[in-house]
C-alpha cells in the first residue's frame, strides 16, 4: 500500500489543498482546519451542512502553517469573484457572498476555539437532513462518539471529530461498481488520505479499526469507521448534487465510507510513501 494524495482543508467546509508532502502532529496536519466561517446571527461556527454554498470557496494559505502555531492567513476565492482574506476583514466579502452576516474565526494554537453550532440543538428534521437521510432510513451509529467525548475531541480545532480522515482508492472502486450512475468524485469525501495498493475486501480500511498503521514516518491508530452525512451528496464544482450517494451508503455499509484515526506517533508523510496495517 501507499499514499496516493494528501489533502488539508484551510477553512472548514471550503474546497482542499492538494499537498505532496505534510507533518502529521496531534492536531492532525497543521493548517487543516485552521479557519471556520462563523454566523455572527446565531453565534456559533458554521458549515456546509447548514450552508451547502460554502463547498465553492477555494482557500489557500499565505505562508504555510507550523505545527502548534495560530493559523497564518488564509485568502479565499469566492464565486463572485471577490477574495476574502482573513488579515482583511474578511466577513463584509462573505456577508454578501452568503446574504446574512458573517465572519472568519481562526485557530490561536492552544485549546480554545470560538464555539461552534451543534446538530443537538437543531430538529430531528433538521438533523435528519444534515446527516442526509430520508424517512424509514436508521440513523448512523454514533456510539463511538457520545457527547463527552465529542467535547474533548473538538477542542482547539474545528474538526467534526478526529483529526486523521483516511479512505482507500479500494472502497471508492466499490461503491462506483455498485452504483456506476453516480459520480464517486474524491472531493465528495474530503479525506487526508488516500491510500492506493492490492487490498482485500471490498472496503478494506474498515477492517483496520482499532489497529495501529504506519503512513510515511507518522503512526495513526484508527479510531472508527467515518459516519457520512450530507456533505458527500452536495455539489462541488462540476460534481453535481446526488441524493444517491447517501442511498447507497446507508444500504451498503451502514452510513460509512473511510475511517477516522489519531496520531499516536507524529511524522512527515510524502505522496508515494508506504502504509502498513501493524
Amino acid at each position: 500500500m501507499k499514499i496516493e494524495g494528501l489533502w488539508r482543508y484551510p477553512v472548514k467546509s471550503m474546497a482542499g489543498e492538494r499537498l505532496e508532502q505534510a507533518f502529521l502532529g496531534a492536531r492532525g496536519i497543521p493548517g487543516d482546519r485552521g479557519w471556520a466561517v462563523f454566523d455572527e446571527t446565531r453565534g456559533g461556527v458554521t458549515g456546509a451542512k447548514r450552508i451547502p454554498a460554502l463547498r465553492a470557496g477555494k482557500p489557500r494559505y499565505v505562508r504555510e502553517p507550523v505545527e502548534g502555531e495560530a493559523s497564518p492567513p488564509v485568502e479565499i476565492a469566492l464565486p463572485n469573484g471577490t477574495v476574502a482574506r482573513s488579515d482583511g476583514g474578511a466577513g463584509p466579502a462573505l456577508s454578501a457572498w452568503l446574504g446574512k452576516p458573517m465572519s472568519l474565526v481562526g485557530l490561536d494554537g492552544t485549546a480554545a476555539a470560538a464555539p461552534r453550532l451543534v446538530l443537538s440543538t437543531e430538529s430531528v428534521e433538521f438533523q435528519r437532513a444534515a446527516m442526509g437521510l430520508i424517512e424509514g432510513e436508521p440513523d448512523a451509529d454514533m456510539s463511538r462518539l457520545p457527547p463527552e467525548r465529542i467535547t474533548a475531541l473538538r477542542r482547539g480545532n474545528f474538526f467534526d471529530a478526529f483529526p486523521i480522515h483516511l479512505i482507500t482508492r479500494k472502497s471508492i472502486a466499490t461503491l462506483a461498481r455498485i452504483a456506476p450512475d453516480t459520480l464517486w468524485d474524491l472531493r465528495r469525501f474530503r479525506m487526508n488520505l488516500l491510500v492506493e495498493g492490492d487490498l482485500e475486501g471490498d472496503y478494506p480500511e474498515l477492517s483496520w479499526v482499532g489497529r495501529l498503521v504506519r503512513v510515511g514516518k507518522a503512526v495513526i491508530e484508527v479510531d472508527m469507521e467515518c459516519p457520512r452525512c450530507a456533505m458527500v451528496t452536495q455539489a462541488v464544482d462540476e460534481v453535481p448534487h446526488d441524493p444517491r450517494v447517501m442511498r447507497t451508503l446507508v444500504r451498503e455499509t451502514h452510513h460509512a465510507a473511510g475511517i477516522y484515526a489519531l496520531v499516536v506517533e507524529p511524522g512527515e508523510v510524502r505522496v508515494g510513501d508506504g502504509v502498513e496495517v501493524l
